[in-house]
């Protein structure tokens, strides 16, 4: 079965879907009251990311995205964002 442009839009709406999706998931566990609720909630934002890996995957299987590796300096700015939030 031949792949078309239609395939790689697919892709990339579902994958704009399921960004969406994580990010309110997250903020809704970060409201949640009853520590239940967030679980359940945190469970299904790992099942979420778990997609977006297996999108991400395979749209690099098909060489539709083309990761470059962050430069030293670009990971130390990260990093030091992070430890200073």
């Amino acid at each position: 079965m031949g792949e078309t442009m239609d395939d790689k839009l697919i892709f990339s709406d579902i994958m704009a879907v399921q960004n969406q999706l994580a990010f309110h998931c997250g903020r809704l566990a970060a409201g949640c009251t009853t520590p239940q609720f967030r679980d359940t909630v945190w469970n299904v934002l790992n099942e979420e990311f778990q997609i977006q890996g297996e999108l991400v995957d395979e749209s690099k299987k098909r060489a539709w995205i083309r990761p470059v590796p962050a430069s030293t300096e670009a990971v130390r700015r990260i990093r030091q964002r992070a430890e200073n939030e």
